[in-house]
């Protein structure tokens, strides 16, 4: 349960970091901050999920 959670959280962190390189074309310390938040955001809400159902 945990382990796919953490890598849901390493492939939303990612697949952000991606987008926001295209989008920008570099990468800064801002986004990549946003970035890990949103992965560490997504892998806590797949344990939510997880638990509930």
């Amino acid at each position: 349960m945990f382990i796919e959670a953490v890598i849901f959280g390493i492939a939303i962190f990612i697949g952000w970091m991606i987008l926001d390189l295209v989008r920008e074309k570099s990468f800064r310390k801002e986004s990549i901050y946003q970035s890990f938040i949103t992965g560490i955001a997504a892998a806590l809400g797949w344990i939510v999920l997880e638990l509930i159902f």
